[in-house]
């Protein structure tokens, strides 16, 4: 991690900074400074997240503590804890790399780290131990001591979830997690209830406690799971949406369309090649991970507004339907205009000249990305309908397991499986994070306060900004192409070619919807004012930007003159209008449209009623 970031930001002519006593001793504090935050958290987690107290547990099932009671621990813990130490310590290894020093040097004593030698010296060792030394009421705010140590072992429910810090005390003090006792207690070590009554040993063999943590895990996060589908179910409305988790939905809808056609404005043959930066970043891939998630979100939460299956497919039928079919009307038009104009403008690999009737066939389907069904097709120049073709398969494989039961949902689910084929079906993870976040968000944030929530919402964008830096998804793209030697990747995933790098995009992405949805929840309900309107016209748009802007650059690129003054600025424009125009006349009137087709429908199939509420998507 240190060494990728290092060569993201320095490149080839990068030049080592000069490696000076002072400036090890600043990247000694901060990489120690990290990797306590890092434990801090990662300690907490396993205390507070029910799938990893199991684990944990080994280690505080300790009755009497000594000093190799530090090495009570199950293998799986430094396992999750190194996951966690490994991006966040080698994002900091890697600025100070390029930043400070060239190799990476820290001040030792006698081949150890000095800060973690000094700390030791100061009684660590005696941590875990029935010593009880403290450090005094002003620096246990700052440095973990023994006592506080042995306080966190303590089976007390006043000591629960306490002291949780490895060196500094700080980070407990920070998040409300800080004890700090007035003077020596008298304690009991080992699990306890909730009422602080010890609990017998749980793990008499060694046997129970490496294997015994695994089954525990697994009966914890089932009893969550069933908890939080009682408590969906007691609700009064459990398809609310706050106005603040809508508009922060709508905010990342519209910046993730905006995103996609800035990404394929960076095309060399639309600007020239003067943005080919966002070319390199893949930004257009990447926010279109981002519309999967949203997606997944929304059709959860429009499901259980709609109540039956009916209800159900008329939403999404009317939905696509809407903006789909004069879209690719509107394709083929562009697309004949264009090609008369400036042939050049159309190269092979970003235009496909399909027959009429397989262009409406597998467009009107949405199977031109169903390679159970053939070869998959590209419709003229709008290649981004290849999503919709995806989301179509996770639209009808949702709505399965939603309103169907036994044989026939299974075999409506394995018939969908054979005909979607690969391509979507390794991006379905990346929608289903979403429709876990409306279901069960609650689950990660239940009873632990506006903390957590602010962890979710912020650290989880950090990591991912991070990781994007680094070579991680060059490197899962070519895992992925390891797998499936001597097969070509792109051959079978087509555009899920980085379908693990999108599901860990989808996985930061539900963490932080996690934590948006929660202080959403938390916030008044406002008046929306001009910002909050701009969001949500974009957003309302964002439909017909996404399907429209792809035939228009083309179309544009073969028409205008390349001396045109401001030519990327003008391109771009004339894009957003003729985009918004379109959704002016198709996207934004879908609530009109809707109520036209449920009153033909009621007349000519009465005795088929689209019963239900309505549905926002």
């Amino acid at each position: 991690m240190a060494f990728g970031l290092l060569a993201q930001f320095g490149g080839a002519d990068y030049a080592p900074p000069e490696t000076t006593w002072m400036r090890i001793a600043v990247v000694t504090v901060i990489v120690v400074v990290v990797s306590d935050f890092c434990k801090y958290w990662a300690h907490r987690a396993h205390h507070e997240w029910k799938a990893l107290w199991p684990f944990h547990a080994v280690h505080h099932s300790a009755d009497v503590l000594t000093p190799l009671t530090v090495q009570r621990v199950h293998p799986l813990e430094p396992m999750i804890n190194a996951l966690l130490m490994t991006l966040f310590v080698g994002i900091a290894q890697g600025l100070t790399l390029y930043f400070l020093v060239g190799e990476l040097s820290m001040l030792t004593i006698g081949g150890a780290n000095a800060a973690y030698f000094l700390f030791n010296t100061l009684g660590s060792n005696f941590r875990h131990s029935h010593i009880w030394i403290s450090y005094g009421r002003v620096m246990e705010h700052i440095l973990i001591s023994p006592a506080q140590h042995q306080i966190h072992h303590s089976v007390a429910v006043k000591h629960h979830d306490k002291n949780y810090g490895s060196i500094f005390a700080i980070w407990d003090w920070m998040f409300g997690t800080l004890y700090v006792p007035e003077s020596y207690e008298d304690l009991t070590f080992g699990v306890s209830d909730a009422k602080g009554q010890r609990r017998e040993q749980p793990y008499e063999t060694l046997g129970a406690a490496l294997f015994k943590p695994f089954v525990e895990s697994v009966e914890n996060v089932l009893a969550v799971l069933r908890k939080a589908r009682g408590n969906g179910q007691a609700k009064a409305d459990p398809a609310r949406m706050s106005q603040g988790f809508s508009l922060w939905l709508d905010a990342l809808r519209a910046g993730a369309a905006l995103t996609v056609l800035f990404g394929h404005m960076a095309h060399t043959r639309f600007t020239r090649g003067e943005y080919q930066f966002l070319r390199d970043w893949n930004v257009a891939s990447d926010a279109v991970a981002v519309f999967f998630v949203l997606s997944g979100v929304v059709i959860a939460y429009a499901a259980e507004r709609d109540g039956t299956l009916g209800r159900y497919a008329f939403n999404r039928i009317t939905r696509i339907m809407s903006v789909l079919v004069p879209a690719l009307m509107l394709t083929l038009v562009f697309d004949a205009v264009g090609t008369s104009a400036d042939i050049s403008a159309y190269p092979a690999p970003y235009y496909h000249d399909v027959s009429l009737g397989e262009f409406l066939w597998r467009g009107l389907t949405l199977t031109n990305l169903w390679t159970g069904t053939g070869d998959w097709v590209r419709l003229g120049t709008n290649g981004p309908i290849w999503s919709l073709s995806y989301e179509l398969a996770f639209y009808l494989i949702f709505g399965a397991v939603l309103f169907l039961k036994g044989a026939v949902r299974i075999a409506v689910l394995l018939t969908l499986v054979l005909l979607v084929g690969p391509p979507a079906l390794a991006l379905l993870p990346a929608w289903w994070v979403g429709v876990w976040v409306w279901r069960h968000a609650s689950v990660l944030t239940a009873g632990h306060g506006r903390s957590r929530a602010w962890v979710f919402a912020v650290g989880s964008i950090v990591a991912l900004v991070m990781m994007k830096m680094s070579s991680i998804p060059a490197d899962l793209e070519a895992f992925t192409a390891r797998m499936l030697a001597p097969h070509d990747h792109h051959a079978i995933l087509v555009y899920s070619n980085e379908a693990l790098w999108n599901t860990v995009i989808a996985v930061c992405l539900a963490l932080h919807l996690v934590g948006v949805r929660y202080l959403a929840d938390t916030w008044p309900q406002r008046i929306e004012g001009g910002l909050a309107k701009t969001v949500r016209w974009v957003a309302g748009g964002s439909f017909s930007l996404y399907l429209v802007h792809y035939p228009t650059l083309h179309l544009l690129d073969a028409t205008l003159p390349e001396t045109l003054p401001a030519y990327n600025l003008v391109l771009l424009l004339l894009t957003l209008s003729i985009c918004f125009g379109f959704a002016t006349l198709f996207e934004r009137p879908i609530r009109q449209y809707r109520a036209v087709l449920l009153n033909i429908w009621e007349r000519i199939a009465p005795h088929l009623p689209l019963t239900g509420r309505r549905s926002m998507s």
